[in-house]
């Protein structure tokens, strides 16, 4: 047929952007080929159908030559010539869950171009202003529709929906790409981590950082138990050697070299030490013994000013869902969705448990993040589930350095990537992605990235001071009282006994 014919068979036909068709004709005159490229980058986009002369070619029995170029087709790839859309509109679908549907077109755009509020519609406005580069390399316009949801299950209803029955062209979204939606889109590129986490602190975290026994139980109870026979051993044999020693002079009583013993245990020194040789090395033996168990004291307690705090036991979904501990959730449609409806044991013995079963109002368990992090700092014994992107801003700005290393973390569900998807054979796949690749090379991504996900924490355990209160010191002085309260009470009985002995 003749180029008019050809316009009008193809001028309605869905040839895309990434059609390989490719149109010859003769030239009677010179008896060569004249080879067209034919294509339309999108009839529903607004596109019209381009025709470009490629190149002419001399054919013979045997093989054909080229002649000469008719443009600069040859100079690049199909899809880089291809890849202008000027004067077209894309479709975009895009889901808004912080405001109403109903609000008007210039304040969802003022919601969605803005900066603050990280945590509301995190990843929908983040793939909005990510799209914005997207947009000027293709020099087209986006048509945004906007939807409520993501989708109404994993393959149907919302941005997804729009997806699969063409009523858009790309999601502004990622998606988390799963089995079921893999029957109908194709991930493109990687585009951000998905990870949703149970976090609570320590227990005994949100005080100074020690407990009340931390200077009392360095040891076990048979340590303590075996030094004190020890020490009590010690002051029999120093009281037998006195004895010994110093048969016409004065000798200390059993109870004072019982204290000379304890003394020594002490680190305190001792006023009085045997003569002999045997009672010397004896009395050598007991101060090096006492050295040992001092230095091994002052070790184990420095080491727990300085190390790691203590991890909580509770380390899966199971056994938090078994516990005594309040949970909060951030009420996110991807958390709450799958906090409802998953099929996995532990997260559906959670949900009964700690929703369902509990008696709290409802706005004490779907909290916003910001108050649900807050309770985690303030609050001992409180869980909140949340997504590391938008919870770890909050837990960088209200907590201290020092108390990020108190959080325990326990996967709500195992870590992901989102993915930026399109329906399977869109004939815009392969441009999107190579689009992407680019902005991912140049860095355009990861600075929207790293300004919206904040996707790790820095723990600072030893840039801290940690405040020793008087609660923790108190029973060190009680039992300083009771020493002296025993004291005073062996004083008085010297002195009845004393007073007895002077009277007969």
């Amino acid at each position: 047929m003749n180029l008019p014919q050809l316009e009008t068979h193809f001028k309605e036909a869905q040839l895309f952007v990434d059609a390989d068709v490719t149109y010859v004709t003769h030239d009677p005159i010179t008896d060569n080929f004249i080879l067209y490229d034919v294509y339309n980058k999108g009839r529903q986009l607004g596109g019209k159908l381009n025709i470009t002369a490629d190149r002419e070619i001399s054919c013979n029995q045997q093989d054909c030559r080229l002649e000469r170029y008719l443009s600069d087709l040859h100079t690049r790839s199909p899809l880089q010539h291809r890849k202008s859309f000027t004067g077209l509109t894309m479709r975009a679908t895009a889901a808004v869950t912080a405001l109403p549907l109903n609000s008007s077109v210039e304040k969802i755009f003022d919601f969605m171009e803005a900066k603050d509020r990280i945590h509301l519609d995190t990843y929908c406005r983040i793939g909005y202003q990510a799209r914005q580069p997207l947009r000027d390399m293709l020099d087209c316009k986006f048509k945004y529709i906007f939807r409520d949801r993501w989708s109404d299950g994993n393959a149907t209803g919302g941005m997804i929906g729009d997806l699969i029955l063409d009523v858009a062209d790309l999601a502004i979204a990622p998606f988390i790409y799963s089995f079921d939606r893999g029957i109908f889109l194709q991930p493109l590129t990687k585009f951000s981590v998905f990870r949703e986490i149970c976090m609570f602190r320590n227990p005994r975290s949100v005080s100074a950082g020690l407990s009340a026994t931390e200077f009392l139980q360095p040891f076990s109870g048979g340590v303590w138990l075996t030094f004190a026979l020890l020490l009590l051993l010690a002051g029999c044999l120093l009281w037998i050697t006195f004895i010994l020693e110093r048969r016409k002079e004065w000798k200390p009583s059993l109870l004072t070299s019982c204290l000379l013993s304890f003394g020594a245990g002490c680190i305190q020194g001792a006023w009085f030490t045997p003569r002999s040789m045997g009672g010397r090395m004896a009395f050598f033996a007991l101060m090096m013994t006492s050295f040992l168990m001092y230095n091994y004291y002052t070790s184990i307690v420095v080491s727990k000013l300085l190390g790691q705090p203590i991890k909580s036991n509770i380390r899966t979904l199971q056994q938090l869902a078994d516990s005594s501990l309040e949970v909060g959730i951030e009420p996110t449609v991807y958390t709450r969705t799958y906090v409802e409806t998953s099929e996995e044991a532990d997260v559906r013995s959670l949900y009964r448990n700690k929703v369902l079963g509990s008696k709290r109002s409802p706005d004490r368990i779907w909290m916003p993040t910001e108050d649900g992090i807050k309770s985690v700092r303030d609050q001992e014994g409180f869980v909140y589930i949340t997504g590391v992107a938008t919870g770890y801003e909050f837990v960088r700005k209200h907590f201290l350095p020092h108390q990020i290393c108190e959080l325990n973390e326990i996967p709500l569900r195992d870590a992901s990537h989102t993915h930026s998807v399109v329906a399977k054979k869109s004939p815009y796949a392969e441009l999107f992605k190579l689009c992407e690749l680019r902005m991912l090379e140049t860095g355009v991504h990861f600075k929207h990235e790293r300004y919206w996900m904040q996707t790790k924490l820095h723990c600072y355990q030893h840039n801290h001071t940690v405040a020793v209160g008087l609660e923790y010191a108190a029973p060190l002085f009680i039992l300083l009282l009771g020493a002296m309260i025993l004291c005073v009470g062996l004083l008085g009985l010297e002195v009845i006994w004393y007073r007895h002995c002077t009277l007969r």
